[in-house]
């Protein structure tokens, strides 16, 4: 039987990677902090897997009537990585179900913890190399990685005048147990009944002719300013950053 806990940990068959994650029997959110309560039978999975388990499709059908308290949601994660105080994007496929072609940040369905797999989704999707082809990133995504409760690599001044970012303090419960304490961004989407998290990433590279290459889906990928981006097509979470860190932008230029 396979259970949330043996996801977290990597214990399950190589054929279901990235086919099963489990989902958010209840979400309680204030104004600061976002409390998420997992069972350890809440598994769901696409369509295609053959398991008695709750599908992807069924649960984006449900409609959620207080955003405050969430029950049975869907749960992503990914990150924003800002590299000279720019954004690292990267383009959806032009084939794919949901917003083709958009431009997006790593991301992906939660088959692990929110911290976790926003780092795991941000080394699969974004590989950035130097002028002489070295790889420099994910290389440096190793002393991100803690399994203490702080997030090492957050600066003290991530809330910068410049990149404003409201961040929430999110608490992960499996089994009413605390198994993770972590900061990441927030967005609901209703339309596809799904809680989305993204943990900033900030750091400078002084490499000139860096080249940005997504590995996993071959897509076009690199850095953009907020004045770009608001050219393009994006997904909901990265078109709702922008509107803030505008808004913010606007309020500072007033103060």
């Amino acid at each position: 039987m396979i259970n949330v806990k043996k996801l977290l940990q990597g214990n399950i068959p190589d054929k279901y990677n990235d086919k099963i994650f489990w989902y958010a029997s209840k979400v309680e959110i204030t104004d600061k902090k976002v409390d998420i309560y997992i069972d350890n039978q809440n598994i769901v999975g696409f369509d295609d897997v053959e398991l008695n388990i709750k599908k992807i499709s069924d649960l984006i059908q449900l409609e959620q009537h207080n955003s405050n308290n969430l029950e049975n949601v869907l749960i992503s994660s990914g990150s924003f990585l800002f590299i000279n105080e720019k954004l690292v994007v990267t383009q959806r496929d032009l084939n794919t179900k949901y917003d083709p072609g958009y431009w997006t940040t790593p991301a992906g369905r939660c088959d692990r913890t929110i911290f976790d797999t926003a780092i795991k989704e941000t080394i699969e999707e974004i590989e950035i190399r130097d002028k002489h082809n070295n790889v420099l990133f994910p290389k440096i995504a190793e002393k991100f990685i803690s399994n203490d409760s702080d997030i090492k690599f957050y600066p003290t001044s991530f809330q910068n005048k410049k990149l404003p970012i409201k961040t929430y303090n999110i608490n992960l419960f499996l089994d009413n147990v605390l198994i993770e304490t972590t900061k990441a961004w927030m967005l609901f989407s209703n339309g596809v009944n799904t809680l989305e998290f993204r943990v900033p990433i900030f750091t400078t590279i002084k490499e000139e002719n860096l080249k940005f290459i997504n590995p996993e889906f071959k897509t076009k990928t690199g850095l953009k300013t907020i004045e770009e981006l608001e050219k393009l097509k994006c997904v909901p979470a990265l078109a709702q950053l922008l509107k803030e860190m505008l808004c913010n932008r606007r309020k500072i230029k007033h103060t």
